[in-house]
């Protein structure tokens, strides 16, 4: 593995980049670590602007939804559902220094001491690791060095936001065991300010830790890794995620309207006045910090047999997150709610493998995870609830829990090989057997307090406030037997074209649905069960692309074409086939499988250098996601008319058979440009310290999306996020022997401010968008090799 040191160049692409870019027969995007320190890359939205067809869509560890080609979990936006993540299966996968880490709590940090970052699209899982079908991202840390170093990196910028890290390694003994610490503190205010409390609404306020150790033998190596991070921040929840912008004008689209808008309910119920409709000056209620803490150890050992080597990775992670969301905005005290899960995760992998570049080149292995997973969702009711909701017994402080719980054990066996024909074709091919084993129950209850009101009382009017009763799914059990397959041939015309081809079978098993909860008729008798485990999802995969290398690898361009079809796709739906005493039918939607999408696209990645000194990297991808067949859909607000007399009914479901996906661009594009200039020994006059050649550097990297349709197509109103660009640049000084660096940048220049939902409200929510997660920011860092 090759180091990226401090300050190292990054105009040209890394050995395991060029070798990625040219040389992979699947469409991969590669980062490499030098350039995440240049540019200041720490978060996963910080990457997606260097690689095709990925949308992290960071907000927390609960609310994040990582998209690889417009797919994310089961639960998420772009599959048409929120809710709790805990327990289900993600078709985009993450890797962490070799280990799968399956739950998305153990994304939320900053990423730092980077060795590279990678996007593998297509069906994973025949050459390591756990099963994904669209994709993984694969982030590689540095190595500990046998040679001294130390690195202090400070940095500062607008809202008081600062960013400390220190880089440490060196040897304990000579040639045979090494170490590396790394450490980083992430503060700045908020850009949201509260206009009662003052509170800074999405700042930053988060720090990590990790530590190495390398030993080197004979025939040995053996790494071991122990990580720590943590945040405490006014995250993306609720309030902070979205905004008012005008009282409620639901039309619904029979063309009537609700019988009163958002604003006079609360002046009706409550007798208050609405007191912002701007969605960056909140005044929430009883808002507090999300925290997070994750705990994570692994341990890759290495051992050389013959030529082959045994590989064993052995890991543990711990995540926990406990959220303290307001209960509303306008100073209104009605309800919110929050989730804190608890996830424990074990893996175990041994792999066996043989030397690059021989005839036949294969993998082999055996893979395991257990993953034990607990959560709490809570609707707590405020103040204003009673008036609300007009139950008096509905007193502030009564609260409705969902306890949930989920375990997945699987064992897995996977082999790749690839089969060099002659110098033009080879073949690769591979195959994964997946035995899962999946187990969750969702225990539903209330805490009640000794008052004026009975006990029963309060039941019943948290029942009016949307609370759930009293249930207990009792724990069930799903085995589910997933496999994966690839046949991926290449063949290489001459040095500068290789032409390769995939198609890939991919499966993942059941989620776990911990919203599941008994069907009830308006009088609460008992009519069924949402089901708490999904059927399998099923993948199928076809690709062609093309890469290309011209002017001895000044030129790279890669070109891939990929048609995948997914079936029994795990997302919402809605079930109306339960009837209540008067024969009408029940409307319940759950977590559930839909039975065909397809996605269609494009995706290019490149760089070139036209002049000595300056590069330029590009990517692109076009994406379509259609619904093939998904006939039971639920129907959007407008939709949902109130029943009366000689009125028609508002349909159960509606079709979105043969409609394409909102929230999702079909058009993306990525450029950038890198620049470097010796300048010589420009500040020798400043002494003896500083005679020492100096190289001026700069980039500038532009986002640009097309419009994005942000409201189901059947909906009265439609609204389009207009295309956009983010722009970020930075210039700086660096010494050529990586000493000093000093740098100023920016962050989205032209403080661009794209909203990512858009609703009409309804008669108990305003009108609101979604905001943006950063503005602008502009700073500057200073970064020292200490030795």
């Amino acid at each position: 593995m090759e180091d990226v040191h401090v300050g190292a160049r990054v105009d040209q692409p890394t050995r395991e980049e060029a070798r990625q870019l040219t040389n992979a027969p699947r469409s991969v995007a590669v980062v490499n670590g030098a350039k995440a320190e240049e540019e200041h890359l720490e978060r996963l939205s910080d990457f997606s602007q260097f690689v095709p067809n990925y949308r992290p869509q960071e907000g927390n560890p609960v609310t994040t939804r990582p998209a690889i080609r417009g797919v994310s979990s089961a639960i998420g936006l772009l599959s048409r559902s929120s809710g709790n993540s805990v327990g289900a299966e993600f078709d985009t996968g993450f890797i962490l220094d070799n280990v799968f880490w399956k739950y998305v709590g153990f994304q939320g940090t900053d990423f730092i001491d980077l060795r590279s970052f990678e996007l593998a699209l297509g069906p994973q899982g025949t050459a390591g690791g756990k099963n994904t079908t669209v994709g993984n991202v694969v982030i590689q840390t540095q190595l500990p060095s046998f040679e001294r170093a130390a690195t202090f990196e400070s940095s500062f910028a607008n809202y008081a936001h600062f960013i400390e890290k220190l880089n440490v390694t060196g040897p304990i003994v000579d040639d045979k065991l090494a170490y590396r610490l790394a450490l980083f503190v992430d503060k700045g205010n908020g850009w949201i300010r509260d206009q009662l409390t003052g509170a800074d609404y999405l700042n930053d306020n988060r720090w990590g830790a990790r530590g190495q150790l390398l030993y080197v033998g004979d025939n040995v190596t053996d790494r071991l890794i122990f990580n720590y991070n943590a945040q405490y921040e006014y995250s993306t929840t609720n309030t902070f995620a979205t905004g008012p912008f005008a009282d409620s004008f639901l039309v619904y689209a029979n063309g009537t309207l609700p019988a009163r808008t958002f604003a006079q309910n609360v002046a009706s119920r409550l007798g208050k006045p609405i007191l912002t409709y701007d969605p960056y000056r909140p005044y929430a209620t009883s808002a507090g910090t999300f925290t997070g803490r994750n705990y994570t150890v692994s341990n890759e050992l290495n051992w050389a047999i013959d030529e082959n080597t045994l590989t064993s990775i052995t890991a543990y992670g711990r995540s926990r997150i406990l959220a303290h969301n307001p209960i509303g905005n306008q100073e209104l005290e009605i309800s919110g709610g929050g989730l804190s899960p608890y996830v424990d995760q074990f893996s175990q992998e041994l792999r066996l493998s043989s030397p690059r570049e021989k005839t036949l080149e294969w993998v082999t292995g055996l893979y395991s995870l257990y993953e034990n997973a607990w959560s709490r969702s809570t609707s707590v009711f405020g103040a204003d609830a009673a008036a609300w909701y007009s139950r008096p017994a509905l007193q502030r402080g009564l609260q409705n829990n969902r306890d949930s719980k989920s375990r997945t054990f699987s064992l897995a066996g996977y082999g790749q090989a690839t089969y060099h024909i002659d110098d033009a074709w080879a073949l690769a091919f591979g195959l994964r057997d997946s035995y899962e084993v999946k187990e969750g129950s969702v225990f539903s209850w209330d805490q009640l307090y000794a008052n004026q009101f009975t006990f029963a009382q309060q039941e019943a009017a948290i029942r009016a406030g949307g609370g759930q009763p009293f249930f207990d799914t009792g724990g069930q059990t799903k085995t589910f037997n997933s496999v994966t397959g690839i046949l991926n041939p290449q063949y290489r015309l001459n040095d500068n074209l290789l032409f390769h081809a995939l198609v890939a079978r991919g499966e993942k098993s059941g989620a776990i649905n911990n919203a599941a909860q008994p069907i009830l008729d308006g009088s609460l008798n008992f009519k069924g069960w949402q089901p708490l485990i999904t059927k399998p999802e099923t993948s199928w995969d076809y690709e062609i692309g093309l890469n290309t290398n011209w002017l001895d690898n000044r030129l790279v361009a890669n070109f891939n074409f990929y048609w995948n079809d997914i079936y029994n796709f795990q997302t919402s739906l809605t079930d109306a086939s339960y009837a209540d005493s008067t024969g009408q039918p029940i409307r319940t939607s759950y977590l559930g499988n839909v039975g065909h999408l397809r996605l269609r696209g494009f995706e290019f990645v490149g760089r070139w250098s036209p002049l000595e000194r300056l590069w330029l990297s590009f990517n692109g991808a076009y994406t379509e996601a259609r619904w093939i067949d998904y006939a039971n859909a639920t129907p959007p607000a407008d939709w949902i008319w109130p029943a009366t007399a000689g009125s028609l009914a508002a349909p159960l479901t509606l079709s979105r058979s043969n409609t394409r996906w909102e929230n999702l661009p079909i058009w993306s594009f990525n450029v950038g440009a890198n620049y470097d200039q010796p300048l010589g020994a420009l500040f020798r006059d400043f002494g003896t310290e500083w005679d020492r050649p100096v190289t001026g550097f700069g980039y500038v990297n532009v986002a640009w999306q097309d419009k994005t349709q942000l409201t189901d197509p059947h909906s009265v109103f439609q609204f389009w996020q207009p295309p956009f660009a983010i722009v970020n640049a930075g210039l700086g000084l660096r010494t050529d022997d990586e000493r000093y660096s000093l740098s100023v940048w920016a962050k989205n220049v032209f403080d661009e401010r794209p909203i990512y939902s858009w609703s009409p409200g309804d008669a108990s929510n305003p009108a609101s968008v979604g905001l943006p997660i950063r503005p602008r920011t502009y700073g500057g860092t200073l970064r020292v090799k200490l030795y």
